[in-house]
């Protein structure tokens, strides 16, 4: 993808159509048949560093398109979106226009590369008034011939181009996970995504997602491993680099900071201790899951949200973990007892945050905990912390207005776990070869 200057866009309208019959400019009102385009298209969607885009359709004609340039069709998309330039962030309906970067054909069929940025394409919509991101409800993808193009099949001049805006079918970059749900003892039921290594392993990664990507209504656990790149611990790097692991992905009813099933935030306000609803169900299904693919060894990782839950677990059964990646975690320091601390000084830990993040304050979680363990005896055999003043984009394809690469919001520092960018401070070792160390 080539270098992208990114700017807010602009809503192109507040409605969007049902569906397009457009006649090419110039050509009359022939209906010939190979002169009338019908057609359906199916869409990709990819897990980014910034979370999901749409970046390819393929496209179903019953008659064929002889020759296409990525300029000779607008594409557009409509869906819910929060617009945060009004006043309590409303859920809107809106269109967006899409950058063609490829067009191909082959018989009836046409691919359509689209371009993908942390400001365009993506089908989930984040709100406020949930805190929860979910499908798009509707996300249709508009496509017509640009004006003053003119396109023929079989020689014969195009005078309709119809292709239905709701997709006939959806890929992933997350497909070859496989999604399922269990059910604990005290009826919470956690739906998850998971994905098996090729050759047998006794080792396993749980995967604690962030806040957003909780909840039941027009989600499932594709969410979670979509709008965090999750998906990159199914890759070949991590994969090669861990020696090969099953990875699972549970998702939460709610979220895992949940500490009476209403989506009740633990605070300092409201309690003086480490706590989660979830905790016993939890446990539950880990264990349940271990047992099912053979592990004998468990790393628990998690950003945010899931960084507490990971931290919360680790305290709450140091014994049973052979590691834990806690990543911009949420757990406010005063609410860990010395006992606690003390329980964590033999567990591998290898923390991640960036010094920028206003979303959980390091003053008040990441940076006391890791001085009181410190204190406590943890040595650096057995801590490793991972710090960055700000999270960028470090591909070189993403800059802002004057050049420099984009940055991203300080919280997210698990883009660099994600990419297996993050080096402890002190000796340089990297997320990927601890978890490595873990389950070796």
């Amino acid at each position: 993808m080539a270098s992208t200057k990114l700017t807010r866009r602009a809503f192109i309208g507040a409605a969007g159509t049902a569906g397009l019959a457009l006649a090419a400019c110039g050509n009359g009102g022939s209906t010939a048949s190979s002169g009338t385009i019908k057609g359906t298209y199916e869409m990709h969607v990819q897990g980014y560093d910034w979370g999901a885009g749409v970046d390819r359709l393929i496209i179903t004609l019953d008659n064929p398109i002889d020759a296409l340039e990525p300029t000779d069709l607008v594409v557009s998309e409509h869906k819910q979106t929060t617009d945060w330039t009004a006043e309590d962030f409303p859920v809107i309906e809106a269109d967006f226009e899409r950058t063609v970067t490829a067009a191909s054909i082959k018989d009836n069929t046409i691919e359509l590369e689209l371009a993908c940025s942390p400001e365009d394409g993506s089908p989930f919509l984040y709100t406020m008034a949930t805190g929860y991101n979910t499908w798009s409800d509707p996300y249709d993808i508009n496509i017509s011939i640009a004006e003053g193009v003119e396109l023929t099949s079989n020689g014969t001049p195009v005078t309709e181009f119809t292709i239905e805006p709701v997709a006939a079918g959806k890929t992933t970059s997350a497909d070859a996970w496989t999604v399922d749900s269990f059910e604990a003892t005290d009826g919470t039921t956690f739906q998850y995504a998971a994905w098996e290594p090729q050759e047998e392993s006794k080792g396993l990664v749980v995967w604690l997602h962030g806040a957003g990507e909780g909840g039941t209504d027009h989600t499932d656990p594709y969410i979670t491993i979509l709008a965090n790149k999750v998906v990159a611990l199914s890759e070949d790097e991590f994969q090669q680099t861990v020696g090969g692991a099953h990875v699972v992905a549970p998702q939460s009813p709610t979220m895992w900071m949940d500490i009476d099933g209403k989506g009740t935030y633990i605070s300092t306000e409201n309690s003086d201790k480490v706590q989660s609803i979830y905790t016993e169900a939890l446990e539950e299904f880990i264990d349940s899951y271990a047992k099912k693919v053979g592990a004998d060894k468990i790393v628990l990782a998690g950003c945010s949200n899931g960084g507490f839950m990971t931290t919360w677990m680790a305290m709450n059964r140091p014994d049973k973990y052979a590691g834990v990646v806690p990543i911009c975690e949420a757990v406010p320091d005063s609410l860990i007892t010395d006992e606690q601390i003390a329980g964590l000084v033999d567990l591998p830990m290898y923390f991640v945050y960036s010094k920028d993040d206003t979303t959980v304050d390091p003053s008040v979680c990441e940076e006391p905990t890791i001085a009181r363990l410190k204190a406590a005896g943890k040595t650096a055999e057995t801590l490793h912390v991972s710090t960055s003043d700000s999270v960028i984009d470090t591909s070189g394809e993403f800059t802002n207005e004057d050049g420099s690469p984009y940055q991203y919001n300080g919280h997210w520092s698990w883009i660099y776990f994600d990419n297996n960018e993050c080096e402890c401070d002190e000796d340089g070792m990297k997320a990927f070869d601890f978890v490595a160390a873990c389950l070796a």
